[in-house]
């Protein structure tokens, strides 16, 4: 109980975060993203999709996520729909598609303009990351636990979805009681 797991400190992957102005290179590790629906409460939280309690309160946005090496460690690279969408659109254009290896220059010109992405080039090599893989650091983000050994991406989603569903009903009594009708 008393001693310390030194591995489980190295499994959160961190997130490339650009601010208006910034740019970074990283090298592409994901052969697809991991698209999760998501709702603003505050904070961040993930749609349940059916039988979701805060879709009436909050709209729902699409949230794209990759693997990638930056700054000599493996890291999430987070996209809105629309970045994501140019970034793909990019990829399968000129690059044969979202590959492990592409090294992508991301850079944030404006606070309220998306994420620009260009490729410049490709390293050989590159191992790629499973999706299940990239799902399971994603959902770390949203406090949700990783898949038990053996499970599957079907068994995993539909395990985090009981347990969304139950999430966003205290949510959304929350925001409930919050809100204060005005006549």
């Amino acid at each position: 109980m008393f001693n310390a797991d030194q591995h489980s400190g190295s499994s959160r992957w961190s997130v490339v975060r650009l601010r208006t102005g910034s740019q970074a290179t990283v090298t592409l590790l994901s052969p697809s993203f991991f698209a999760i629906t998501t709702h603003w409460t505050g904070q961040t939280v993930p749609c349940s999709g059916d039988d979701c309690a805060l879709c009436e309160f909050s709209p729902a946005r699409g949230m794209f996520y990759a693997a990638v090496y930056s700054n000599s460690r493996v890291c999430l690279l987070e996209l809105s729909a629309i970045s994501a969408s140019h970034f793909e659109q990019h990829c399968r254009l000129l690059h044969g598609g979202m590959r492990p290896g592409l090294t992508v220059d991301v850079s944030r010109r404006t606070e309220k303009r998306p994420v620009y992405t260009e490729v410049t080039g490709f390293k050989e090599g590159t191992t790629p990351i499973e999706l299940l893989d990239l799902a399971a650091h994603v959902m770390v983000l949203y406090k949700f636990p990783c898949p038990n050994p053996g499970e599957g991406i079907e068994h995993y989603e539909a395990r985090i979805r009981q347990s969304t569903i139950l999430r966003n009903r205290r949510l959304a009594e929350q925001m409930k009681r919050q809100v204060k009708p005005t006549y």
